[in-house]
């Protein structure tokens, strides 16, 4: 007691740095991802979203298909259709109406080349040229799409030897529902029945198998063709 104060004990305190704890308790062992909300659609995603069901037991890749196979179906369907019911005028007509239309006579004149100026035909020539050239005109205007059925026959009528020309003459039958003034003008026509005949020369003018003395190469002349009507 002496007037002397007794030294007391103060206890040791152990400071810590918050700091470091806040930070220590705030970062978790696994890092969280931005966007926790997006990771968990990707992660619940199916990849195989083709094999799910849609309906019933029918599978998304079966519903596809099916409706590919019904579109293609119903395009044949259609294309079906439309061929049995559509009728193409220029491929149908009545023989029998044609048969025993009105007759359209016509007269031409064909001249006939040959390398030798004074070619001279004998008489098996003669004949051998005209059934030649008679063939010819049948095979023209009876493949003809728009005279061909109307055509009837086709003849040469006499050779001239001197002017050597072949003159000949067509004959068709059209019925008469059909003689209508615009029929008549544009295809029953001089210049239409001649401008066939005169094609079909450009594209071949030549005539082969034919033995004619003194001319062993004959062709026809496109230029000279001329077709009249009666």
């Amino acid at each position: 007691m002496n007037g002397r104060v007794p030294e007391q004990v103060v206890p040791d305190i152990e400071f810590h740095d918050l700091g470091e704890e806040k930070e220590g308790e705030s970062s978790p062992d696994v890092e969280e991802p931005l966007n926790p909300g997006v990771t968990r659609i990707a992660e619940t995603a199916n990849p195989h979203s083709c094999l799910e069901i849609v309906c019933w037991k029918c599978k998304l890749w079966m519903v596809i298909t099916s409706a590919f196979l019904c579109l293609i179906l119903v395009i044949i369907i259609s294309l079906i259709c439309y061929s049995v019911i559509y009728i193409d005028e220029d491929e149908y007509w009545d023989l029998e109406s044609i048969v025993n239309g009105n007759r359209h006579n016509f007269s031409g004149i064909l001249k006939i080349h040959c390398a030798h100026p004074d070619w001279l035909l004998s008489e098996s020539a003669y004949h051998l040229l005209s059934e030649n050239l008679s063939k010819r005109l049948t095979d023209v205007y009876n493949d003809s799409p728009a005279l061909g059925r109307y055509f009837i026959s086709a003849k040469v009528i006499s050779l001239s030897e001197e002017n050597k020309t072949a003159s000949f003459e067509l004959k068709f039958s059209v019925p008469p529902e059909s003689e209508t003034e615009e029929f008549m003008k544009n295809r029953m026509s001089e210049i239409f029945i001649k401008n066939v005949l005169r094609q079909n020369i450009y594209d071949q003018k030549e005539m082969y198998g034919i033995d004619v003395t003194g001319c062993t190469y004959l062709t026809l002349d496109p230029a000279s063709v001329s077709v009249s009507y009666g």
